[in-house]
């Protein structure tokens, strides 16, 4: 039986945190500007907060209220048992009752729901060709567990199947929104801050700091400038306290994460999360616009260039603004912690599946390999055991087209014009090998004004 309840969630997200005075630094590329050319001076309007706001991203964090969804669910365990469970959903996170044990989970902004199906009987002579199943990953937390919906009609188990993925994704998508303050996306640079004057946009975008830590940090685009572009990371809209500057290079590598409704996104090893779909869509358009500028080795751009490109973007945003508004004031799912004094080190990598994995114990991180788990099912204590479980090969025999239903399709490179445009329009690759989809291959990349 399936219950639905409305969820009452309180307003405003609050943080308090000491301000750092920042000393700009070199502003790069053309520094004419006219007055009409900046956003308003910052110090008149001052972001919501001070400081970095962080939380914490375990899931083992209280779920929330009532329960949003109830209901019966067959869980694929790692070792090879098909059990009935009755999964609670809530707004925040899921819950289920395995072997006389309660286990619940707390979504983060790097959590993720897909379609997926296996071509395999157990040794207890089930087949799992009959289950319609979906996965619950929480690849930061090396987290995961699959799911199946069975009936005797295909077309009802495909339907319940359908309900289970689009309410988990709405609230896996429901506590990434709930972390953001209630700030538009900006094009325009700020007329003391010379730092931000070569900005194409900036918004604010969730961070992975560590198995523990989620950021919401300010995140500034800047365009092409001697042979690569910039991803400047702030503490916040003010722009005084520069945290990081991620180079991107001709090599740097910019992919999405496949999911239903999934947000996240990643620029080398930074691992970021969107607070809607359409605005993961610009970030990765854009960036991969100054990627394709920086391998075809494109000429430092004009004034006038850099006024057309931001005006595009803006363009876009003002025509799609359903898309990219902000969402009503509400307490933020995840506790809220002390931010580290230091921007985090660079994750370390991502396993097949996307699970996060360290580097090993007894090597410096730089010269440790990546650590290749086999992937199994089920609970997290068993999904970290064995690698030989007979379902980990089992847990990749997946459909890729069932799992991009929400993903667009790419299209050819377009010819170079007079004027070298900004392309916001088209969509992204198609998903790779590893389960992301490169959006920096040329290829694959939608862009007007590539230069020879």
């Amino acid at each position: 039986m399936l219950l639905s309840a409305t969820p009452l969630l309180c307003r405003c997200i609050c943080g308090s945190r000491n301000d750092d005075l920042f000393d700009p630094t070199k502003a790069y590329g053309d520094t004419a500007h006219s007055e009409a050319d900046f956003e308003d001076d910052p110090s008149q309007r001052r972001p919501p907060f001070t400081g970095v706001l962080s939380y914490d991203s375990t899931s083992d964090q209280p779920l929330r209220g009532a329960p949003i969804r109830e209901g019966p669910l067959w869980l694929l365990s790692a070792d090879e048992e098909v059990a009935l469970v009755t999964v609670s959903l809530y707004v925040n996170g899921l819950g289920f009752k395995h072997k006389a044990q309660e286990h619940s989970y707390s979504f983060s902004p790097f959590s993720l729901v897909r379609n997926c199906k296996f071509q395999a009987i157990t040794s207890e002579g089930v087949d799992l060709a009959e289950f319609k199943c979906f996965k619950v990953s929480m690849f930061t937390q090396a987290q995961c567990f699959y799911f199946g919906v069975k009936s005797v009609d295909d077309a009802d188990t495909e339907e319940e199947r359908s309900r289970w993925v689009m309410d988990v994704s709405r609230a896996m998508r429901l506590v990434t929104q709930s972390l953001f303050p209630p700030v538009q996306m900006s094009c325009e640079p700020l007329r003391n801050v010379p730092n931000t004057w070569n900005r194409l946009m900036a918004g604010y975008l969730a961070h992975h700091d560590d198995t523990e830590t989620t950021s919401v940090l300010y995140c500034e685009l800047h365009t092409q400038f001697e042979m690569q572009g910039r991803l400047v990371v702030y503490e916040n809209e003010a722009c005084e306290a520069c945290i990081k500057d991620i180079r991107i290079t001709a090599r740097s590598s910019c992919c999405e994460k496949v999911g239903i409704s999934c947000s996240c996104f990643s620029v080398d090893d930074h691992l970021f999360s969107t607070r809607t779909l359409a605005e993961r869509k610009l970030w990765l358009r854009a960036i991969s616009n100054v990627k394709v500028k920086v391998q075809n080795e494109a000429p430092n751009p004009t004034e006038e260039e850099l006024k057309a490109y931001r005006s595009e973007i803006h363009a876009h945003i003002r025509a799609n603004r359903a898309s990219y508004d902000s969402q009503a004031s509400m307490d933020a799912l995840l506790r809220q912690r002390s931010r580290k004094p230091d921007f985090p080190a660079s994750p370390f990598g991502y396993s097949e599946d996307g699970f996060f994995v360290f580097p090993s114990a007894s090597q410096p991180p730089s010269l440790a390999p990546p650590v290749s788990e086999s992937l199994v099912i089920g609970l997290p204590a068993a999904a970290m055991s064995s690698p030989e479980a007979r379902f980990g090969a089992l847990a990749r025999n997946v459909d890729v087209e069932e799992e991009r239903s929400d993903e667009s399709s790419p299209g050819p490179l377009k010819d170079s014009d007079a004027c070298g445009g900004w392309d916001v329009d088209e969509g992204i690759a198609q998903e790779g090998a590893n389960g992301e989809a490169p959006a920096t291959d040329p290829a694959n990349v939608l862009f007007v004004g590539v230069v020879a």
